[in-house]
C-alpha cells in the first residue's frame, strides 16, 4: 500500500471518528474537553502501557524537558519501545539547538527518535495498538482531543504511523555530538562529589571553595553539555562514561 493510500485512509478514518464523537454513542470514541482532562487521560494511558508507545510530536518541548526525560526513562525502564516522529524543521533546524542536550538525553535512555518531512498528523499518542489521542480538526491540542480504544479503529493510524517511520530519517544520526568531550580537573571533582550525593555546601568545604563556585562550575557543565538541569547533566555524563 502505497503512502498516498494510506493517507487516504487515514483521513477517513479521522472524519469517520469525528462524527461518531460527535454523536456520543459509541465508547470507543470520546471527545475530551479542556487541558486538563486530555492530560489526565494522557497520563492514564501512559501509565497503562504495556508493550509500545508511539507518538507524533509537532513541537518540540521546552518548559518540560525534565519531566519527558524521566517519564521516557519509567517507560524504558519498564521494557516499552519508546518511537517518536517530529518535523524535520524543527528537530534539526535552529529550534533544535535549544533543545539538542535534552534529544540527547531521550536518546541515550532509549527513545527511538526520527524526523520526518511532514507529519499525517500534528499530535498523536498511541499506547499497545489498543488506545490513542487524536486531535481534532481545526482546534488547538490543548482544547480537544478523541480518544479512541479500539484496535481495529486503530489500523489506519498504526499504518499511517509505520510508513511515515520507515522513510523518516534517525535523529541520532543528526544530532551528533558535542565537542565537550572531556572534562577539566575540577569538574570532574565537582561531578564526583555531586554523584555521591553531596550538596552544593558540602561540596564546596570539601574542595574549599565557596558554594558560589560549585553552582558555576555545575551551570559551566551544563553550558557546554547543552543540557537543561542537572538532571539531564547526569544522564550525558553516565552516556559518556566520564565517571
Amino acid at each position: 500500500m502505497s503512502n498516498v493510500d494510506v493517507e487516504s485512509g487515514l483521513r477517513r478514518l479521522l472524519w469517520y471518528l469525528y462524527t461518531v464523537a460527535e454523536k456520543g454513542d459509541d465508547p470507543r470514541v470520546v471527545r475530551l474537553e479542556g487541558a486538563a482532562e486530555i492530560q489526565a487521560v494522557r497520563d492514564r494511558l501512559v501509565g497503562g502501557c504495556r508493550s509500545s508507545l508511539r507518538s507524533f510530536q509537532s513541537q518540540l518541548p521546552h518548559g518540560e524537558q525534565t519531566e519527558s526525560a524521566q517519564r521516557v526513562a519509567e517507560l524504558v525502564a519498564r521494557g516499552i519501545r519508546v518511537q517518536t516522529i517530529g518535523p524535520r524543521e524543527r528537530l534539526l533546524g535552529p529550534e533544535a539547538e535549544l533543545v539538542r542536550g535534552y534529544l540527547r538525553t531521550v536518546i541515550s535512555l532509549g527513545e527511538e527518535l526520527r524526523a520526518a518531512e511532514r507529519l499525517p498528523l500534528t499530535q498523536l499518542i498511541m499506547v499497545d495498538r489498543t488506545a490513542a489521542l487524536l486531535p481534532m480538526l481545526a482546534t488547538p491540542p490543548d482544547q480537544a482531543a478523541l480518544l479512541v480504544q479500539a484496535e481495529d479503529l486503530l489500523r489506519p493510524v498504526d499504518a499511517a504511523f509505520a510508513a511515515t517511520w520507515d522513510e523518516a530519517e534517525d535523529v541520532d544520526d543528526l544530532v551528533g555530538d558535542d565537542p565537550a568531550d572531556q572534562l577539566d580537573t575540577r569538574s570532574r571533582e565537582v561531578l564526583v562529589l555531586l554523584a555521591v550525593g553531596l550538596t552544593d555546601e558540602a561540596i564546596g568545604r570539601e574542595l574549599g571553595v565557596t558554594d558560589r563556585t560549585v553552582r558555576r562550575a555545575v551551570a559551566d557543565m551544563c553550558r557546554s553539555l547543552r543540557v537543561d538541569c542537572r538532571f539531564q547533566l547526569g544522564l550525558e555524563v553516565a552516556r559518556r562514561g566520564w565517571l
